[in-house]
């Protein structure tokens, strides 16, 4: 790579990709948004027609070269959104977020999600998707967002990789009836994009008062999204996975909680199935280890 400082023409050419691309925005100090309008005749190629792409290129590279002052104290000292780890700071409650203690049930708490604005996924889904099982079950599976098919029946696991779940569960004799399903996130982000942190810390209230309510005995947490946000650690799934912890989900009541594998990493890694087994074997273990087998409500 060249050490030469890049000329206006060059930087004129890259700023076109860029607008090309998409991009509409630049982020300048405080003191570019107040400046004078600045001609544009010393930026533009000399002979032809400049075109649209190139005019705004043009302006870019105009409002950048222009910025002589550096920008105030009081720029320079503006609270950051991250600490300097890297992790971003607890967002703040959203103004329209429900008191969730108030919600003395399930049906209440899917009521509380439809008429939460406060979430930015919400407005590109289809559908909320809420649950699915038996709401009283001792078993109860968390995992991490919906996919397309998820969205689009507003259920979760109704994809391929709930098809390899189901298969999961049959494996120790276990059927949709005798466990209750949720996500961590309840609607879909767009394109199946990793969620952020402020998405997982706007909705880990919700699922806590989930599992309050539905009051499992033990709760299976599938992927690592998930299980980072729920057992509050930056550790990976595959060291998370394999060991019961007892978790707090807000009631003060020690539910033993075990991580593991997502599906859809299980169809994308075929040779790990066999960690994953050795999960639902713990598992099954602990639901036999109970007076109590598990069984569907009537």
């Amino acid at each position: 790579m060249s050490d030469q400082p890049a000329t206006i023409q060059q930087l004129i050419t890259q700023l076109a990709w860029q607008v090309e691309m998409g991009v509409d925005e630049a982020f300048l100090g405080a003191e570019a948004l107040a400046m004078p309008k600045v001609k544009l005749d010393k930026y533009l190629p000399s002979s032809g027609a400049a075109t649209p792409v190139e005019v705004a290129a043009s302006a870019a590279i105009a409002t950048i070269s222009d910025v002589s002052t550096p920008p105030s104290a009081s720029v320079m000292s503006a609270p950051k959104t991250a600490t300097l780890s890297g992790t971003m700071s607890p967002p703040m409650a959203s103004p329209d977020a429900p008191d969730l203690a108030a919600i003395g049930s399930l049906a209440e708490l899917k009521a509380g999600l439809l008429a939460f604005e406060g979430c930015a996924l919400k407005h590109t889904a289809s559908n909320l998707v809420f649950a699915d099982g038996n709401p009283g079950a001792r078993l109860m599976i968390i995992g991490e967002a919906p996919g397309r098919d998820e969205d689009m029946v507003g259920l979760p696991f109704v994809g391929v990789s709930g098809q390899l779940l189901d298969k999961m569960l049959a494996s120790i004799g276990l059927d949709r009836s005798h466990v209750y399903i949720a996500n961590l996130l309840p609607w879909r982000p767009p394109g199946n994009r990793t969620p952020t942190a402020e998405e997982t810390a706007m909705m880990l209230p919700w699922l806590r008062r989930h599992v309050q309510l539905a009051n499992p005995d033990y709760v299976l947490i599938l992927g690592g999204s998930a299980a980072k946000a729920v057992l509050d650690t930056k550790d990976g799934i595959l060291k998370l996975r394999g060991r019961w912890q007892d978790v707090d989900f807000g009631d003060t009541i020690m539910r033993p909680t075990l991580a593991s594998l997502h599906p859809a990493y299980l169809l994308r890694s075929p040779a790990q199935k066999r960690l994953s087994f050795a999960d639902i074997l713990a598992v099954n273990s602990r639901l036999s280890s109970s007076s109590l087998s598990p069984s569907p409500s009537d």
